[in-house]
């Protein structure tokens, strides 16, 4: 921007200040919903709307628009339309300045055993401050969590020595994903000639695949694998090139994805044939060139898992997956499924794998939304399908309590390294 740019822009701020009497102008809740309607209407993946009168429903929405007051409001009324079309990947985001924005405690409550308890804790939260950690059972109402911003929620809970106490925690805004620990791995030999590598990745982002190459570059030699998955909130099709030290060597199609151009034109679902004969993919590996590929071919692009030769794993393999793997991760573990003989250990997926994208829709209103659909080898419509477990397992408070981690005990035992 250059200095005159920025000094319009400035007094063009402090123009609309001194008109509103010091005040920024009241939003068009109007005009932002229908740039709402109008841009899930015209990027939306699939021409038929699931079966959804995406015009209808807009219209029901709509005629309550006048009675919204404020950006709570309106993100409640956007979002309960969005729900409509009963996929993933579909949110309105306020402004980061909002009051619609959610709060939260540091703290991730679960139910188990019966009772609301704490799983994880954030670092950086007043929850950890305050004392909070895996086992505490909450004893006051759910809804005592929930409040405005740096607000304080004043709770009762009972830690894993049974003792019950008052604590006062702040209410935060907590990012998503609440952490960026990227990939980690590590190896452990429990006897001689046995060794267990653990791989845990929580994200496929750009630069995964590049991540995926160091770790399966250390973790070669053992001779069993865990890929530890359940934090892993998806990312793009970097995840394929780590399916590919896995998968059978040879040309074989991972996943399609199919935008709404192509689908339009198509008329119908997509087949194995259509799949098959998709315009083939190899090596997309960011956000940026999984978006241009799909441009590229009107809207279709097959992508291919990598013929790694010798560098192909070839010993036992136990995926660990539980509600927070979603979107990519997903698609790892289809393919994973498909393709190998992996065991997976833990709980359901998310059940939450399409392709996004977030628009700008105006006054720092983000609109996120499927613009691409995903469909398996044989034609296997993947929309939101969750990969659910080999061998359940779940967490008691007890094992919360001990630290301990059902999941990886029970892969430990399956790549081979029980205890004499």
């Amino acid at each position: 921007m250059t200095r005159l740019r920025k000094v319009l822009a400035a007094f063009g701020c402090a123009t609309a200040l001194v008109m509103t009497g010091g005040a920024a102008p009241k939003t068009d809740y109007g005009r932002l919903f229908d740039t709402v309607w109008r841009t899930v209407d015209e990027n939306f993946y699939d021409p038929s709307f699931h079966g959804v009168d995406w015009t209808v429903v807009g219209a029901r929405y709509r005629s309550r628009v006048a009675a919204v007051g404020d950006d709570r409001e309106f993100n409640v009324l956007a979002n309960a339309m969005l729900r409509e079309l009963k996929v993933s990947h579909t949110n309105l985001w306020p402004p980061s300045s909002s009051s619609a924005r959610q709060p939260a405690l540091g703290a991730n409550f679960e139910l188990v055993d019966g009772a609301q308890t704490v799983t994880r804790v954030s670092l950086l939260s007043d929850a950890w401050r305050q004392g909070l950690r895996p086992g505490d059972v909450l004893e006051s109402p759910l809804d005592a969590l929930n409040g405005p911003l740096g607000s304080a929620a004043d709770i009762q809970v009972r830690n894993c020595g049974g003792a019950g106490r008052r604590v006062s925690v702040r209410r935060e805004l907590i990012p998503f994903p609440p952490e960026q620990p990227g990939w980690r791995w590590t190896t452990l030999s429990p006897r001689p000639g046995a060794s267990i590598g653990y791989l845990r990745a929580d994200r496929f982002d750009d630069g995964a695949a590049d991540m995926a190459d160091s770790a399966m570059a250390d973790l070669k030699d053992t001779s069993g694998l865990i890929i530890d998955l359940r934090e892993n909130s998806g990312g793009n099709a970097s995840a394929l090139r780590l399916a590919s030290y896995f998968l059978p060597p040879g040309d074989a199609p991972a996943v399609a994805l199919f935008a709404r151009p192509y689908l339009k034109s198509l008329g119908r679902s997509p087949t194995a044939a259509d799949v098959l004969s998709g315009p083939k993919v190899v090596g997309a590996y960011t956000d940026a060139a999984v978006f241009k590929a799909v441009s590229d071919h009107g809207g279709e692009a097959v992508f291919y898992t990598e013929g790694l030769g010798g560098k192909r794993y070839a010993q036992p393999v136990v995926v660990l997956i539980g509600p927070n793997t979603g979107s990519a991760a997903e698609g790892f573990a289809w393919a994973m499924r498909g393709g190998s003989k992996a065991r997976f250990v833990g709980r359901p997926t998310a059940g939450a794998l399409l392709s996004s994208e977030t628009f700008p829709v105006g006054d720092g209103w983000k609109l996120t939304i499927p613009v691409q659909g995903l469909w398996g080898p044989q034609g296997q419509d993947y929309r939101d399908k969750a990969i659910t477990p080999d061998i359940a397992s779940r967490s008691t408070r007890k094992d919360l309590c001990r630290g301990g981690d059902p999941d990886l005990e029970k892969a430990i035992d399956l790549v081979g390294a029980r205890r004499p």
